[in-house]
């Protein structure tokens, strides 16, 4: 008998999710109940026999009452990152497997990173702005302090997005130093990096980059204190969640010129109007563009039709979410 399957997220992102090919992968595995996504399963009959849901954005909270409709339901592929929203105490004590495509999320963040940590050391967006000023002449590029090469970056979590920025800074004549509570020396040695705790990472790197989680326990974990230990004119980049950087603690330190930033994750996000981030030379403010978007978010639906297939096949999924888990990944 075929595995009956269903697509729970926001009506019309499975068409950017999955194309033709991921498409017609999926349907070799799985019957789909229907072709289209759907969002409220309070409104629909015939899930008695859906073993598998394909979720995305959108999807709302897996409860005891939709899984009572779901009695069959034995796994869970998530085409987007985090599964915080959807799953519950409930689908854990049913037992359903759940899988994650924040691999595959991670790569477009590390891309971006990667890229701002390159043009930030090449000073690109002073530049461009005095360039834009100066009309015609090269004099605007003060070459002294110009360019990535010696630079110590500073990756505050050894995350999937972090070993990943790591692993691109290998191309960079680089010293890449991280802190994460989670890594040894044993570990570090294995990434190529010099582990560090983070005040002495934040007091001695040229650029700091966040991508630990938002838990409890790091909440405002640049805080006031944390910031005024950063190096004067060291740029911090956030990819990660704006909950990590008190901002009003980080505005100061921005209106005053001591630091620079590039936030692609503010908080509250977005800024108010009012903010004077929007306009300080020293900062670079990006609408949370880092993660997946146009074509890239192909790579998610094509990851969850993976573990959907790996699934049927009677496989252990490649990357499973636990309750545990959820203490410490974002």
């Amino acid at each position: 008998m075929s595995t009956s399957a269903l697509l729970v997220m926001y009506p019309g992102l499975e068409g950017q999710l999955f194309d033709p090919a991921a498409r017609s992968r999926l349907g070799h595995v799985v019957d789909l109940s229907s072709d289209a996504a759907v969002v409220d399963l309070a409104g629909l009959d015939g899930l008695e026999g859906v073993e598998v849901l394909v979720t995305g954005w959108g999807c709302p909270p897996l409860d005891a009452d939709t899984l009572d409709r779901l009695p069959s339901l034995r796994f869970v592929a998530h085409a987007a990152g985090t599964v915080k929203g959807l799953v519950t105490d409930a689908l854990w004590e049913r037992g359903v497997t759940v899988t994650s495509a924040a691999a595959a999320n991670a790569v477009p963040v590390a891309e971006f990173t990667f890229a701002a940590i390159v043009m930030l050391g090449k000073d690109v967006f002073g530049i461009r702005d005095r360039h834009r000023q100066a009309r015609g002449t090269t004099s605007v590029v003060d070459h002294a302090p110009v360019g990535n090469r010696g630079l110590r970056i500073g990756i505050i979590g050894a995350s999937m997005i972090g070993r990943l920025v790591v692993e691109r800074l290998r191309t960079l004549d680089v010293e890449v130093v991280v802190s994460d509570p989670y890594l040894d020396d044993a570990g570090a040695s294995a990434l190529g990096v010099v582990a560090l705790g983070l005040d002495d990472l934040l007091a001695t790197s040229d650029v700091v980059s966040v991508h630990a989680p938002a838990l409890p326990s790091t909440h405002h974990l640049l805080d006031a204190a944390a910031l005024a230990r950063m190096r004067d004119g060291a740029w911090l980049i956030n990819t990660a969640r704006g909950s990590l950087v008190d901002t009003t603690a980080l505005e100061a330190e921005l209106v005053s010129g001591r630091l620079s930033a590039l936030i692609d994750t503010p908080d509250p996000e977005p800024l108010p109007s009012g903010s004077p981030l929007y306009d300080l030379p020293n900062v670079v403010l990006t609408p949370h563009i880092a993660g997946s978007l146009g074509n890239e978010v192909g790579r998610l639906g094509e990851l969850a039709v993976t573990e959907v297939e790996r699934f049927v096949a009677g496989q252990p999924p490649l990357h499973p979410v636990t309750r545990e888990d959820l203490g410490r990944i974002a």
